[in-house]
Parts: structure tokens; sequence; C-alpha cells
């Protein structure tokens, strides 16, 4: 078996499964030559630059759509693109207009793996956490929902070869949404909720928890599971 290379190692899920799975090689900014050659077995495309505000527009097409094109460039036995649930959104935000921009350069064998909110040891900050540790306040409302999968539930379907079962688009998500006031009112928090309602949905294509039924957990067991 070849090499898996993973993108985007710099933090979040690419880190982790750079971290975690074994046999891996690295895609940084700078060493695309030095691995193009090597011996890949498969691609989990996770590097995306998600920068609100574009100072560069040529550095934002090329760690957006032109990386895509010359990872489609390698030579792989599967190609793994994690996308987002933000795509069916009925508003897209940029970054999840550019994950569907980047979805159509790929194949009809390739996986596409569309996710939502993820809880793992290389994330950054985020509402859980702030929750978590108290923060005087932040601007989502309480009846924001959202989808929580853990990186772990990742490394697991990488790490067990399911991900070879599958191509095209998989959902991949828990079977429920939970609303922040109730992630909370786990923590005990302190933190003021805002206003800002974020609306998630559950219209998915293809859930990876109607295909197998180990993924059919929902999101708040996650919560619970990742923060016990």
């Amino acid at each position: 078996m070849g090499k898996i290379l993973v993108t985007g190692i710099g933090s979040g899920l690419g880190k982790y499964l750079y971290e975690n799975l074994p046999n891996t090689l690295g895609l940084s900014r700078d060493n695309f030559n030095l691995i193009k050659d090597e011996d890949i077995d498969f691609v989990i495309h996770c590097a995306f630059n998600k920068e609100n505000v574009i100072t560069d527009y040529k550095k934002y097409l090329d760690d957006n759509i032109f990386l895509t094109q010359r990872l489609k460039s390698l030579y792989y036995n599967k190609f793994v693109y994690i996308s987002t649930v933000d795509v069916y959104q009925e508003n897209p935000t940029m970054y999840a207009h550019f994950k569907r921009f980047s979805e159509t350069l790929l194949g009809k064998n390739d996986l596409i793996l569309r996710c939502p909110m993820m809880l793992g040891p290389t994330m950054k900050p985020n509402h859980a956490t702030k929750l978590k540790n108290n923060i005087e306040s932040i601007g989502l409302s309480g009846d924001s929902q959202f989808n929580y999968i853990l990186m772990s539930d990742l490394l697991e379907f990488f790490a067990s070869g399911d991900y070879k079962e599958y191509k095209g688009v998989v959902d991949f998500v828990s079977n429920d949404l939970v609303k922040l006031e109730d992630v909370k009112n786990y923590f005990n928090s302190t933190t003021k909720l805002g206003e800002y309602v974020y609306q998630n949905n559950l219209d998915f294509s293809n859930p990876i928890f109607k295909l197998d039924e180990k993924y059919n957990k929902s999101s708040f067991e996650k919560v619970k599971q990742y923060f016990k």
C-alpha cells in the first residue's frame, strides 16, 4: 500500500489526521514538488483558506481552486475532498461557494465528504470551547442549531478502510441537530449568548448515518463524548 497524502496539516482535521494516520505524507505550502512523485495510495484534501476578508485574490484562488487542480494531477487510487454542509445553506457564504467550486473539479470516482462542525484536539477556538471556558459573551443565539461530529470519527472512517466503499457525495453528519442553549446548559456555562441565529438543516443528500449504522449518533452524544 502506498502512502496517504494529507493536506491542510497546519491545523484542524488535516493536522489531526496527519498526526494519527500511519504512513502519511503532509502537504505544506512549499513541498508539492517534493511529494508529487511519491507512491500515493489516496489523497485526503483538507486544506482550505477560510479568510473572510480577501486581501490577496490570486492567493485565495490558488489555495482553494488551483491547489485542488494540482492535486488531481497526481497518481493515486482514491481522492477524498473534505467539504462542508454549509453548501446546503439558503444563503451560502463565500466559504461554502468556493467549496462548491472545488467540488466541481472532482471526478465520478472521487469522494466528497460534506462535514459539519468538527470537535477534536486540533480544532481552533469555537463557540463550544468558548461556552466551556465561560468567556463573557458570544454573538450566537441559544436558538442556533448545530450538527457535530468528532475528528476521531473521520480517523476511524479512514483507518478502517470504510472510505473505499463510497464515491460521490456523502454527508458525514450526525443524525440530528442540537440547540446551542442545550450545549450551554450541558457545560453549566455563564457565557452570555447573543442574537445571531445560525440555521443548520437536516436536508442532506446522502447522510452517512443512513449508509452505516455505526455512524447513527446524535450531535449531543458527540458533544458529551468529546467533552466528557
